[in-house]
Parts: structure tokens; sequence; C-alpha cells
């Protein structure tokens, strides 16, 4: 019985104590003031944290089925090394150097799949590289690989990439399948639902195609 009024009287005296310090903080407003310096806080850092994440979403870009995203052409200048100009759906043309006998172009994808499920995902352009069909070659040769993101002073792909998250953000990256180099060959690269496809437009990239 000792025992239960101790537990009695200990409760009574924290509930009193409790009590005391609730009325006591509140009397002297520390206790508010702190609350509203946490929350203000953490508003600013959900803000900084938005505005940041808004930021990285305006580099991505929406475009309608089967466009084209990007046009790939090649020049020879060395055995197994070639210039590509790579122009992106905006005009931008850039010229990259890659080695190897094939080249894949490799995308950032996003997709707001439960307020916009008919939409294509928006896309950033990743990386160009380029890969040899020797084993050997693939294992012991420099191999060639081009960043072309736009990436921003705080990246955000990194939290998500491969995730879906709670079921409304997807982020993904989709990859052309690797294409064979051949001087003056011409490919585009159109963007679909189900990924990327890059297509052969002039005889040079047929034939590479029918001699892979």
């Amino acid at each position: 019985m000792g025992v239960q009024v101790l537990s009695i009287i200990l409760v009574i005296i924290a509930l009193l104590m409790l009590y005391l310090s609730f009325k006591t903080l509140l009397k002297s407003g520390w206790f508010i003031k702190w609350l509203k310096g946490t929350v203000g806080f953490l508003s600013f850092g959900a803000t900084l944290l938005a505005l940041i994440v808004a930021y990285n979403l305006v580099l991505y870009k929406s475009v309608e089925e089967g466009q084209v995203i990007a046009t790939l052409r090649f020049v020879e200048v060395a055995p197994q090394e070639f210039d590509v100009e790579l122009v992106r759906k905006d005009e931008l043309k850039s010229l990259y150097r890659i080695q190897g006998d094939q080249w894949q172009l490799d995308v950032r994808l996003i997709k707001v799949s439960a307020w916009f499920d008919g939409d294509l995902p928006a896309y950033k352009l990743d990386r160009l590289s380029g890969r040899y069909l020797s084993l050997e070659q693939e294992n012991s040769d420099k191999r060639t690989a081009h960043n072309l993101a736009e990436i921003p002073v705080m990246d955000t792909w990194p939290w998500i990439a491969n995730k879906d998250l709670l079921g409304i953000v997807q982020a993904n990256y989709g990859s052309a399948t690797f294409m064979p180099m051949a001087n003056g060959a011409i490919y585009q690269v159109r963007l679909f639902h189900d990924g990327l496809d890059a297509v052969a437009v002039n005889d040079q990239a047929k034939q590479a195609l029918s001699n892979w």
C-alpha cells in the first residue's frame, strides 16, 4: 500500500511542478518567444527549400509526344574518335569529342504522375557518352562522358533520383539505346511516354545501323 501511496504523491507533485513550470514560462513570455522563433526558423527553412526545388524544376523542359529533344551530327577526326555537334531543342549548339564505336544520350526525367498522368515527363539532358564494341578496349582504353546538365548551386536531383515520392513525383534516368558512330551520320533523339528513341536521319546513319 505504501508504494501505491508514494506513487500517487509523486504524480501529484509532478503535476503541480508541471503547472508551476508552464505558468512561469507563459508569464515571462519566454516559451511563447521560443515557440515563435522555432516556427519562424522552420518556416524560413521550408521557404528556402521550396525556392531551391522550384528553381531546379524550372531547368526541366516539356515537349509533346515524339518531339525531338536533341540532334547529333558526327564527324570522324581519327579512328574511333569523333567530333559531335549536339543541337538541343532550343537550337543551342555544343561541340563534344567522343572516343569509341557507339554513343548514348542520358536524360533526367521528372513526372508528376498523380496530378498530370497523361503528360510526358519533363526532361533535362544529362550526359553524352561513348563506348567501344571490343570488351578489351572498353576495359582498358579511355572512355568518354560529357556532362550536359545545367547544374544549379544546389542540385536536388541526387535527393530524388530513381525514387517514387509518395506516388506523386517520379524521378528517373532515361537513356537512348547505344547507336553506332560514323562520319557524317546524323541522329535525332525523341521523347515518348515509354522512354527515349534514337532515330537515324540520313544515309550515313542508316548505313552505320545496317552494318552494326
